[in-house]
């Protein structure tokens, strides 16, 4: 199963690569093959709809129709594990 997650962040760089890098790892051990790009939170509305999730580390003024889940945990390493489920919940669902 092979999905498309855009991870995004203020920058684009800093904490969405730590999020990709974990989120991608988890899904792979869960058999989701994951095709990503990263982006800045002001780019998401252009995304819309063109992919199956975005996964932020920063808030998100915008309304989006794409479903959108806050990776904020991961970069704290305090619930993480129950983030990192629930990504993998939401693509295989």
């Amino acid at each position: 199963m092979k999905k498309h997650i855009v991870f995004a962040c203020s920058s684009g760089i800093a904490t969405s690569t730590v999020v990709a890098e974990k989120v991608v790892e988890h899904c792979k051990n869960n058999g989701i093959d994951v095709v990503y790009q990263q982006a800045i939170i002001g780019e998401l509305p252009s995304l819309d709809n063109s992919v199956d999730l975005f996964v932020v580390t920063s808030q998100v003024e915008a309304k989006l129709t794409t479903t959108l889940v806050n990776a904020l945990p991961i970069v704290t390493g305090f619930g993480e594990e129950e983030v990192l489920d629930k990504i993998v919940e939401l693509l295989k669902g």
